[in-house]
């Protein structure tokens, strides 16, 4: 099983963080290779179970499905339906910690997967952190002052 990892420190607080991320279909206004999400499945974009459907600034599709939104802890899991990634079985989680001397914010974005055929663990994980965390990561800086 490979894994995908990134974090990064925000000035915002926890709950203005917190506020962004938890909006299971909120992704195309902070995510830079999203332009648009819609909810496809489920009642409310916050029950888990919700299943949204991306399109891709290139128009590559996601499926998507909602796993837990947990407000007391800052944790959104989602987990990939099906998606140009190279990826299988993909299950991710994104978590707001407060961070206590500075009133900012500390998010993780972690992620369990298999290397989809014909790539490795290392070139999947590459295409996860690189390609999507780190230029959505630094994108909701921008988003979230």
């Amino acid at each position: 099983m490979a894994q995908a990892y990134w974090s990064s420190v925000f000035t915002s607080s926890a709950a203005d963080l917190w506020a962004v991320i938890r909006q299971f279909n909120g992704l195309p206004d902070w995510h830079p290779a999203i332009q648009s999400s819609e909810l496809v499945e489920g009642d409310s974009a916050s029950a888990p179970g919700a299943v949204r459907v991306l399109t891709g600034t290139d128009n590559s599709i996601y499926r998507e499905r909602l796993v837990g939104l947990d407000d007391a802890r800052r944790a959104l899991t989602y987990e990939i339906i099906d998606s140009p990634l190279p990826v299988r079985g993909y299950r991710s989680t994104l978590q707001v910690w407060p961070i206590a001397d500075t009133g900012g914010a500390f998010l993780t974005w972690h992620a369990l997967f298999d290397a989809a055929d014909g790539h490795t663990p290392e070139q999947a994980a590459a295409a996860i952190t690189e390609g999507a965390y780190a230029p959505a990561i630094a994108a909701l800086h921008q988003a979230v002052r």
